[in-house]
């Protein structure tokens, strides 16, 4: 099957609407770390010098304290850049497998590129980029029930703002908000290429070794954006600490856990657009292998249990018993095929990034040391 090049060359990543944009997103003229340093300098080396340059100690040391902003900037920036490409390859390979593997079939191959050529659409939408860099400047200014403000952001409370506290507002709250936006985009457009790819009759093999009709792919696709959910939950567990500190990290915890929950959610339900298909194969290849393994198990029964073997032919090595256990191994993996293409592997990657966070701060529990080392000494 000749694969159209647009399918070759499909990129949800690469490319964008704004010029600037375009600029840092070509590895030959920006390369990626470079990217992920000057992003982070901008984003978080003024907040540091304005700090420091405000001569209020207070504002200084708030900032320096301040867990929350650091980890956001240092940690979770660098991470949602650099996963531009592990999380594009991904996804560019898992719309050529639906092609390579032919469960598209050649007559719906040019609705299939159809659809990935309006999602590339989508991705180049000034329209759409240049509203979401709106919107990530309007949440700096919205002044949102229950959210906790920096103490560095003013040099007082309720007074007017630091300069660190305008650079924070004015470019690198946006800044993270933007790229965090444009993901949450990436991911509707995503969604929607999948779904419509589950409306086309897909040619599922029931016996696939990966149990899921040969969408198991799809289930290490969506795992790739792990990464992505390691960067919130890291955000979101620094700001709560900073904001609310407490010993009880089982609090904490709980809280991660509930986001471990959502991030499982959000990241694998567009898979489960194709759970319809799945069902219908996973019957059909139980209602078609029932009646061959009866018709075979029969033969079998007829031949070799119930008349004399032929001359000059042996019980061992005859070929009835391979046919038998093939059909035998076959049926099993058949049986086995799940309705929703997700394996352990790719639950456990996701869930291991949203708690990922959780680890040093259990390091840092007391109490948990204790019983680390008290089971340790029991194991010993």
């Amino acid at each position: 099957m000749d694969i159209p090049a647009s399918l070759l060359d499909f990129s949800l990543i690469q490319g964008s609407a704004l010029h600037w944009r375009r600029f840092l997103a070509r590895p030959r003229r920006v390369s990626r770390p470079v990217r992920i340093l000057v992003l982070t300098l901008v984003g978080w080396l003024p907040l540091l010098a304005l700090s420091l340059l405000q001569g209020d100690p207070a504002v200084s040391r708030a900032f320096l304290r301040d867990m929350g902003i650091h980890i956001e900037f240092l940690v979770s920036l660098p991470l949602i850049i650099a996963a531009e490409r592990y999380v594009d390859l991904s996804l560019a390979a898992a719309v050529r497998q639906f092609a390579v593997s032919e469960l598209v079939d050649a007559k719906d191959l040019a609705t299939f590129e159809g659809i990935a050529r309006r999602v590339i659409r989508l991705k180049h939408s000034a329209t759409v980029e240049a509203g979401l860099l709106v919107a990530s400047f309007a949440v700096s200014f919205m002044d949102l029930p229950h959210q906790a403000s920096p103490v560095w952001l003013h040099s007082e409370p309720g007074g007017p703002h630091t300069l660190a506290g305008w650079w924070y507002l004015v470019v690198s709250m946006p800044l993270i908000r933007f790229l965090l936006l444009r993901w949450l985009w990436r991911g509707v457009l995503w969604a929607f290429l999948l779904f419509r790819v589950s409306q086309l009759p897909l040619a599922l093999v029931p016996t696939h070794p990966d149990a899921a009709g040969g969408l198991g792919f799809l289930g290490t696709c969506q795992a790739s954006f792990a990464f992505i959910v390691l960067a919130v939950a890291s955000t979101l567990t620094a700001q709560r600490l900073a904001r609310a500190p407490s010993t009880d990290f089982t609090n904490y915890a709980l809280h991660l856990f509930a986001f471990a929950l959502i991030s499982l959610v959000v990241v694998f339900a567009p898979l489960a657009f194709f759970s319809r298909q799945l069902l219908i194969a996973k019957r059909r290849g139980d209602h078609s292998f029932s009646g061959v393994a009866a018709w075979h198990s029969r033969r079998f029964e007829q031949r070799w249990f119930h008349r004399e073997l032929p001359a000059g032919q042996e019980l061992l090595g005859a070929p009835e018993f391979s046919s038998l256990v093939d059909l035998g191994s076959s049926f099993t993996v058949a049986r086995r095929m799940r309705w929703f293409p997700v394996d352990i592997r790719a639950a456990l990657a996701v869930l291991s990034a949203a708690m990922a966070p959780m680890v040093p701060l259990l390091l840092a529990d007391r109490r948990f040391l204790e019983v680390l080392l008290a089971l340790g000494k029991s194991v010993l």
